[in-house]
């Protein structure tokens, strides 16, 4: 934890009061929070990613000013979309759900995501579904109709709209909102649908069932997180209906407001195209990007990179352009930190104020840079999590580290400098996920993503430069230069130095 991340308030934009807040938990020291998740029918894509991506850097700075975290992000593993694509695939619906929870957490470890406390499921919690709906109707703020379906009367609290802004007056057909006979108000949602054939089902008071979909969260939130929690997150998209419902439900059923103290949520993802010009991400277009098959194509950091290099409420354009603009950033954060782990490998000679003095000029540039990284970064982030800005703050020293590391020179007495300075690594590592691997490990990882994606063996490339060092070992420097030649079209970087050569896949 760093001192400049505990010492300083952090202020959050609150779609619920439309204005920036400074943060306060209800229980100082303590904070719950609750995201909603995925609806699993599905790989995970790159939109679906932009907010996990977004809370999780949320739980990581939270953590890191010293609060004790409490989070819960669930999984939809019983909807209607998922009914559909069972069908469509002729699966058991709750396999298929589980086969997908399966797969989005192997895909968001990889992506360097920290685990939920908690990560509930609907299909485990239908007691709790059914005690929520249950205490709705006993409160005049649910009805049952013929056929067993429950609904929620919109019209039963006064308060419906204040996250979105939407007036009763307004819901008609058309905006969200589905036509039915059944419902007294065109608003009104359903809380629970009798079951159908072939559709997952469980006893209730109104018959065999399943929950509609707004129910689920505010059951299982209330459930791990209390009548009255600090965080709810989620994409902009779900403001209407989803989170308009989820409140009216909690602060109905228990009685209790505010639901969640604060309300934020990301904004959109859109494909574009090199020049900028949005493009339909579908499945029928056939251009969907799945997180799992883009991360065999870069390492998580340059996807987080992408991510964290907009503003989490603004929207964010994804394209190949930017992707490969992002995976060369990485590339710099870790060049930049393998000169550092070098250096700092060494016996110190000095202090780092005294080298930073004796050398001046880029060193004490340097230096001065590295004392003031953490309260910049801890003001950037507590100025509601202004990621691009933290990034701005490591791109900055990354560019101070290569002008000090041109002064080759000056490696032999560094130790001390480039110890105080990789600690602004780590720091960045530990809340964005970005800069606080070990650099061997890093370029490990993106060398085998680059031979793969060129079609490469290593096995080839580390044979071809044994043979080029043994040209030179012969003086035959014809033969050398025609292998670094060799090498280079392939695009592999040859670097010659007194440990002996070193090589790596060129980026861009």
């Amino acid at each position: 934890m760093s001192t400049a991340a505990q010492g300083s308030p952090l202020r959050l934009y609150n779609t619920l009061s439309r204005t920036i807040e400074t943060f306060e938990p209800a229980i100082p020291g303590r904070v719950r929070m609750y995201v909603c998740g995925m609806t699993v029918y599905d790989y995970c894509h790159i939109g679906h990613a932009r907010a996990m991506i977004t809370f999780d850097v949320v739980v990581r700075w939270l953590r890191e000013k010293g609060l004790d975290v409490t989070y819960v992000r669930n999984h939809t593993d019983v909807d209607d979309k998922i009914i559909a694509r069972a069908l469509e695939l002729g699966e058991d619906p709750l396999a298929l759900s589980a086969r997908f929870i399966e797969a989005l957490e192997t895909d968001l470890g990889r992506l360097g995501l920290v685990e939920p406390d908690v990560s509930p499921k609907v299909s485990t919690h239908i007691d709790a579904i059914i005690d929520m709906i249950r205490s709705l109707i006993d409160r005049g703020h649910a009805y049952v109709t013929d056929g067993g379906d429950v609904w929620f009367s919109v019209e039963s609290f006064p308060r419906y709209g204040q996250l979105s802004g939407k007036r009763l007056d307004d819901l008609r057909a058309g905006e969200r909102i589905a036509v039915d006979d059944r419902k007294r108000h065109p608003g009104d949602f359903a809380l629970w649908k009798a079951a159908r054939p072939g559709e997952p089902a469980w006893d209730s008071p109104w018959g065999r069932g399943r929950p509609g979909w707004h129910i689920e969260c505010s059951a299982m939130a209330t459930r791990h997180l209390g009548e009255t929690f600090d965080i709810h997150g989620g994409g902009i998209d779900l403001v209407f209906p989803h989170h308009e419902n989820e409140i009216a439900q909690a602060e109905c059923a228990t009685g209790h407001s505010p639901f969640a103290r604060y309300w934020m949520h990301n904004g959109h993802l859109t494909l574009v195209d090199d020049e900028g010009t949005p493009v339909k991400m579908s499945k029928s277009l056939g251009n969907v990007i799945n997180i799992r098959d883009l991360l065999d194509e870069v390492p998580a950091e340059a996807v987080r990179i992408l991510y964290l290099d907009s503003h989490y409420r603004k929207p964010l354009p994804f394209s190949r352009q930017r992707l490969q603009d992002a995976l060369m950033a990485a590339e710099r954060v870790y060049l930049a930190r393998q000169a550092l782990e070098t250096m700092a490998a060494r016996e110190p000679a000095a202090p780092a104020s005294q080298v930073a003095a004796d050398l001046g000029g880029d060193a004490q540039a340097l230096y001065e840079l590295a004392q003031g990284f953490e309260p910049r970064f801890a003001a950037a982030m507590d100025e509601d999590f202004n990621t691009a800005r933290a990034l701005g703050e490591l791109f900055e020293l990354v560019r101070a580290v290569n002008r000090f590391a041109n002064h080759r020179k000056w490696w032999k007495r560094s130790s001390a400098l480039a110890a105080m300075v990789l600690p602004c690594f780590d720091l960045a590592g530990r809340v964005l996920g970005v800069g606080g691997t070990d650099s061997t490990a890093f370029f490990d990882e993106l060398t085998d993503k680059l031979l793969a994606r060129a079609g490469l063996d290593r096995a080839d490339i580390e044979a071809r430069i044994d043979a080029r060092q043994q040209a030179r070992a012969d003086k035959d420097w014809a033969r050398a230069d025609a292998l670094r030649d060799e090498l280079d079209a392939l695009g592999v970087v040859v670097m010659d130095g007194p440990q002996g050569t070193t090589w790596r896949m060129r980026v861009g």
